[in-house]
């Protein structure tokens, strides 16, 4: 953990490397004299700034992150001297929305000269009264400055008011960094103390089947695809909740750190988010994924060894990384879940069949039918009925909606990667056990084709192992995991049973 004191002034890092051309219309207000319709000068101008987003990525590897903009709130613009405040709404022209600021009235003078000394934009955070926690989203550069040579027009600049017909000026502003204040020629920006900070990542992938990465990114590391391979990975930095930039390891093919850089404001008490996605297979592509949210507060640092290193290992190949993230499973977001016709037990050798339609090709469940379990034993769920299915992995209960995040997975898929221990088990012993680790717990009594818990033979031994040996438990490779199914448009209680099946993850 690297620190840098710099004094900075008490705004934040910004959001989107952009650069926005300015389009300023100058309205004169004019009338007719008698009726020789002559026509008397102008008493003021109007000027109004109207903004186009430029491909960020064209700055990806200019020394700047590659930020991701936010709402801006209003502009503060100095002309002659003069600060003015303009509020920014937003419009759609031609399918981009884009930001444009309330006029700005001026004196009509042909004498003067109009001198645009400093242009930004803004963001109130959310206290439009209070201007001393507001920040610079994004700012023209001065003449001189080493971002000066990013664009065409750099401050200060003129307008002359006989040019009035003219409709677009241009003006380009970049994201702004405090980090790089200078970079910008703010002089001014000297007023607080900041410290710059930096933690850096770097990550291992556990894949089951290294064939199922080829033509990823994967494929071009440095020993091709293999079991355990270096991560590629990106960070989404929050500030505040505010995302303020997006660091990826993509151009060195996650074959080093991944290090972020970011600004903590001494005066003021900052909460920064580091949102962790790895590059994995999604159906017959390849997709960012979320995995782990770090949070940390001002000076606080993400746990790590004495190397300095943020270690973490997608799956259970590398056991000595700092974290060690459930392995992943390839999973689609939706399916459609049919219970077949035979139940309690099922044909598959469940409580239900599950007839899944729907699936993409590509994933780690298919089209077809499986042996189901249910966890809930209060709620039903109607035999030949076809349900729309939210799907989640078990092994990642951060992810899943409140309803289902807090049942206990981590017992289930104990139970399911500890059949041995119960010799001569039945379906009914293993959903007996679920129906017990089910919140309120199952009474006992028959119930849904259920025999009573009294003529189990292992139901109650399951539950009891899986409560003293299966808190937190994560499958080794080889293993089986819970894969659930959830009725879209469930809210705080479910309305059918949440069923389950189980894949090698």
């Amino acid at each position: 953990m690297n620190a840098i004191t710099l004094n900075l002034t008490k705004m934040k890092n910004l959001k989107l490397l952009w650069v926005i051309p300015i389009m300023i219309t100058l309205v004169f207000t004019m009338c007719k004299k008698d009726q020789q319709e002559e026509t008397t000068l102008p008493t003021e101008i109007e000027v109004t700034f109207a903004g186009d987003q430029v491909d960020p990525s064209n700055f990806k590897n200019d020394g700047v992150p590659n930020c991701s903009m936010e709402i801006v709130d209003y502009a503060k613009v100095v002309i002659n001297g003069v600060e003015y405040f303009p509020e920014v709404f937003y419009l759609t022209i031609n399918n981009v929305e884009k930001p444009y600021t309330q006029s700005i009235k001026l004196p009509y003078d042909p004498n003067v000269t109009y001198t645009v000394t400093q242009f930004l934009f803004m963001d109130d955070n959310q206290t439009p009264n209070d201007m001393s926690d507001d920040v610079i989203i994004a700012a023209t550069p001065e003449v001189g400055s080493t971002f000066a040579g990013y664009i065409s027009k750099p401050v200060p600049f003129t307008i002359d008011v006989l040019e009035f017909l003219k409709l677009e000026i241009p003006v380009e502003v970049i994201c702004f960094q405090p980090d790089v204040y200078t970079s910008f020629g703010f002089d001014w920006f000297v007023v607080d103390e900041v410290t710059i900070r930096e933690e850096c990542f770097f990550g291992d992938l556990c894949a089951k089947n290294p064939n199922d990465y080829i033509g990823s990114l994967y494929e071009q590391q440095t020993y091709g695809l293999q079991i355990d391979m270096p991560a590629i990975a990106k960070i989404e930095l929050y500030r505040n909740d505010n995302l303020v930039a997006t660091f990826d390891n993509e151009d060195i093919l996650g074959e080093g750190p991944l290090c972020v850089t970011y600004a903590d404001y001494d005066d003021l008490v900052d909460k920064f988010d580091f949102k962790l996605f790895i590059l994995v297979r999604d159906g017959a592509g390849f997709n960012y994924k979320p995995f782990k949210t770090w949070t940390i507060y001002d000076a606080q640092v993400i746990p790590q060894g004495s190397d300095g290193i943020v270690d973490f290992v997608l799956g259970m190949c590398a056991p000595d990384a700092d974290f060690i993230f459930a392995p992943y499973m390839n999973l689609p977001a939706t399916a459609t879940y049919k219970v077949g016709g035979q139940t309690a037990p099922g044909s598959m050798g469940g409580y239900l069949d599950a007839i899944l339609t729907n699936i993409p090709a590509g994933y780690e469940i298919s089209n077809g039918t499986y042996a189901s379990w249910c966890f809930d034993h209060q709620v039903t769920i109607n035999v030949g009925a076809t349900y729309n299915m939210d799907v989640y992995s078990s092994l990642y209960p951060e992810l899943m909606p409140a309803v289902i995040a807090n049942d206990n997975w981590d017992m289930a898929n104990w139970i399911m990667n500890h059949l041995d221990w119960y010799p001569g088990y039945t379906w009914a012993d293993i959903q007996g056990a679920f129906w017990l680790l089910d919140v309120p717990q199952w009474n006992g009594s028959a119930s849904g084709g259920m025999p009573a818990l009294s003529t189990l033979t292992w139901a109650q031994q399951m539950y009891d192992d899986a409560v003293a040996y299966g808190n937190e438990y994560l499958p080794l490779p080889g293993g089986w995991a819970a894969v659930i199914f959830l009725k879209q448009g469930t809210g705080n209680s479910p309305v059918i049973q949440t069923v389950f099946i189980v894949v090698d993850p």
